[in-house]
């Protein structure tokens, strides 16, 4: 496949970024009081208790005094969260202070409530809030309240408590505190770090201490208590601002920092986003802009962090530093020059100059399967600057073995992985990607549709009944005695179900009128005989075109001849229909498509659509062609009926290249989506000169390949496969951690995912199937059965 980056592709690939004006990276928090309740700037429960921790996490406080008014958007702008510590239960204006809570909510800060929440009451009018309203702002903290209040400690009991979180500096004491709400819990990823239980009440326990992914909450009474005039503090409001601010993580969740202005790093994060939301892995991405604000403790919520960075410029050292003390996983992906945080990447040195690379060679481990090892002699790329700590472990080196390619190496507690190359702005590595962040975590997880597509494009076609080099038979007698019979077959032993894809014509028409007499030419009318045996043993039939001139209207490189008019193309595609229904009936009318030279533009998708409302599918391959766009699997943005289904890898031959587009394709969009011609044989290019038994050979090896590393996919035909996406992108998944297990949610059951997890053993799976378990490395296959799949690991 040819290697191009296609720039230009860029606004397309934009249009999924995540960049924003407004950054949740700030270095101020928000400070919340009530003048009314004798509380000032310098003198209030904020400035007492949690200065000094705010000042350990890099973080300043900005106070404001909530009853001259909201704080607009020019002061929550520059703050990351909104803290409050009031004494009272009632505000001016509640009902206005409970929508900025929610904006702040919405705009991705984060809000702590310590102590009384503080608008429960309206005080103009003496209202109490009603409880949907309230809870509709409290419900995002992971709680809603429920009133029934005493204060009568007889009646409580603790039901729960983290002793290092909520007895600080003294024991927790029902009597003394002797103060009740009923509290229910409203997010099941919520920490609960004190909860009470009304004894005679037989609902579930009032959770009063908590924290979730937006926030934190800390009822009254629970917080300190006030021994000899020294005030002893109960809640550890270092720890507990912590979880508040910068939680564990507890899904899988990536964090992508990234260049925002430089191209080849924005085409790398165009593919990084395809992989990992083709895999449902939650992710976010931080771009340079943001690391001013940013501060050490800013990466604890994701379970790995991937770098686009061709310089460190701009970011804190400190920050992964940091991240890897506490047991992190960062992936490089991109080559650079890096003065501050090469430490943190296992660069023990830089280079005093650079030079192109040729080839590479990887080392059995790193891509899932059993023992795959992959090389290619031909390959450029260019190194970074950067040399490897001598304890690192070479994944991949170039050809020569003299320049390291990829390096995983241990840093603090943590584990990094840094790709020395330049190469991820080409769609055809995308799936290294992706490999990468489940290889370093230590459970990574990944869906995958887990698919087998083959695709046999121009058959039936054209047969000139001529002897063509290097046969000494003509080409009607190959393509019907020899090619058809013996593909049929190599499939069939493979069980792999096929589509093939008919073309009328090669002639270079595009003009009316149009003629369709190549495909008659054949002795004993083949072609038309082939297609008539496809229908009749229900093997689906495909539209490749009239003729073999791609739907557009841009010329380029590879193709020379185009329609001059939408209008003549939809002339061209109507003939084609025309004649599709004149041999094959009204009822075979093609449901896929397939690309002559895999190009098409939007102009050919709108006419093919309205000629063909039958083609829900259409394919071409993944990178681009010269056309200067490409199309990643999914809906056509502007035709949402069009699901795009690009191949990834095509031909009889098992070339370096081949196997590593199919290691890419399965690790990284996760499907073997291949194509073969049956006149692959008549060019020298295509079949390397190579006789038709020895392309036989390599075919039937590169299915061997597949299924003996890949033996969990399931075979499908094009139109099959195209409904087997469908459904994949229609489920919901959720990867979440609970202790040292999985648990994978899912919308509905036959979803697949595969594992890696080093150093770890399964020890049950619940919910779900396993599919296949490596022999060679720690990794596994598993089919949900049931809505919730718990993998068990010891």
């Amino acid at each position: 496949m040819k290697r191009i980056v296609v720039l230009l592709v860029l606004l397309f690939l934009l249009t999924g970024f995540s960049f924003s004006a407004d950054t949740i990276y700030q270095k101020s928090v928000l400070a919340l009081y009530k003048s009314s309740e004798g509380q000032t700037k310098s003198e209030n429960e904020i400035f007492f208790y949690l200065s000094r921790p705010f000042t350990e996490m890099g973080l300043k406080i900005v106070y404001w005094d909530i009853d001259r008014g909201l704080p607009g958007k020019s002061v929550t702008k520059y703050s990351r969260a909104v803290i409050s510590w009031f004494r009272g239960p009632s505000m001016r204006n509640a009902e206005e202070y409970l929508t900025f809570l929610d904006g702040m909510f919405e705009d991705g800060k984060k809000v702590i409530v310590i102590d009384n929440f503080g608008a429960y009451q309206d005080r103009a009018t003496g209202d109490y809030m009603q409880p949907l309203r309230l809870n509709s702002t409290l419900a995002k903290l992971g709680v809603m309240y429920h009133g029934d209040w005493t204060q009568d400690g007889s009646l409580l009991k603790i039901a729960y408590k983290d002793s290092e979180m909520v007895e600080f500096q003294g024991k927790q004491n029902i009597k003394d505190s002797a103060f009740f709400y009923k509290f229910i819990q409203s997010d099941r990823e919520m920490d609960t770090w004190l909860s009470i239980r009304r004894t005679d009440r037989d609902y579930d326990p009032s959770p009063i201490i908590v924290t979730n992914r937006n926030g934190g909450f800390a009822l009254s009474r629970y917080l300190y208590r006030v021994e000899s005039g020294n005030v002893k503090l109960l809640l550890n409001v270092s720890k507990f601002l912590r979880q508040a601010l910068f939680p564990k993580p507890k899904r899988q969740k990536i964090a992508v920092l990234a260049e925002s202005n430089n191209e080849k790093a924005l085409a790398v994060l165009g593919f990084t986003e395809s992989v990992l939301k083709r895999s449902k892995i939650d992710y976010q991405i931080i771009s340079t802009r943001d690391f001013r604000g940013m501060v050490p403790l800013d990466l604890t919520p994701f379970t790995s962090v991937g770098l686009i960075l061709s310089s460190d410029n701009g970011l804190d050292p400190a920050i992964l530093d940091t991240y890897l003390e506490n047991g992190g996983s960062i992936v490089s992906l991109i080559n650079g020059r890096y003065d501050k945080i090469a430490p943190y990447l296992g660069i023990k040195e830089q280079r005093r100059g650079i030079r192109n690379s040729t080839g590479y060679r990887f080392e059995s481990g790193f891509f899932t399967g059993e023992n795959i090892t992959l090389e290619d002699r031909t390959v450029e790329w260019s190194p970074g600057w950067g040399i490897p700590v001598n304890n690192a472990k070479i994944l991949a080196t170039d050809y020569s073995r003299r320049f390291p390619l990829l390096w995983k190496a241990k840093v603090n507690n943590g584990n990094v992985l840094v790709w020395n190359w330049d190469n991820f702005v080409y769609g055809e590595f995308l799936g290294y990607i992706l490999e990468s962040f489940i290889y370093i975590q230590a459970v990574g997880v990944a869906a995958t549709p887990a698919l087998s597509i083959m695709y046999l494009d121009d058959w039936p076609l054209p047969m000139y009944n001529v002897v063509r080099n290097p046969l000494k038979i003509t080409d009607t007698d190959f393509y019907t005695n020899m090619w058809w019979p013996e593909i049929k077959e190599i499939l069939a032993i493979w069980k792999q179900p096929f589509s093939s894809y008919i073309i009328f014509n090669y002639n270079a028409t595009t003009k009316p009128p149009f003629e369709t007499g190549e495909f008659f030419v054949a002795k004993g009318n083949a072609p038309t005989k082939a297609a008539y045996e496809q229908l009749d043993a229900g093997i689906e039939l495909g539209l490749h075109g009239y003729n073999h001139v791609s739907p557009t209207l841009q010329k380029s490189e590879i193709n020379s001849f185009v329609w001059s008019s939408k209008s003549e193309l939809e002339v061209g595609f109507t003939q084609a229909k025309n004649e599709w229904i004149r041999l094959l009936g009204e009822y075979s009318l093609p449901r896929t498509y397939v690309a002559p030279h895999n190009i098409i533009s939007k102009d050919g998708l709108e006419v093919l659509h309205k000629v063909f409302p039958s083609i829900k599918s259409v394919s071409t391959l993944r990178a681009g062609e010269g056309e200067g766009e490409t199309h990643d699997f999914g809906p056509y943005p502007d035709l949402p009926d069009i699901y795009m289904m690009p191949r990834m890898t095509s031909g009889y031959l098992l070339t370096s290249e081949i196997k590593s587009g199919i290691v890419s394709g399965i690790a990284g969009p996760g499907l073997w989506s291949h194509f073969v011609h049956p006149d692959d044989l008549f060019d020298p290019f295509r079949s390397n000169e190579k006789r038709w038994e020895e392309l036989k050979g390599e075919f039937n090896s590169m299915f061997g390949f597949v299924r003996t590393n890949y033996p969990w996919l399931r075979p499908r035909n094009a139109y099959d496969g195209y409904r087997a996406m469908m459904e994949f992108d229609d489920t919901g998944v959720d990867f979440r951690f609970i202790g040292d297990d999985l648990v994978v949610n899912t919308s509905a059951s036959g979803l697949i995912f595969r594992m890696r997890f080093d150093g770890k053993k399964i020890k049950s799976i619940t919910g779900g199937t396993l599919l296949y378990s490596y022999k060679s490395m720690d990794a596994a296959v598993i089919q949900a059965e049931e809505p919730e799949v718990r993998v068990e690991f010891r």
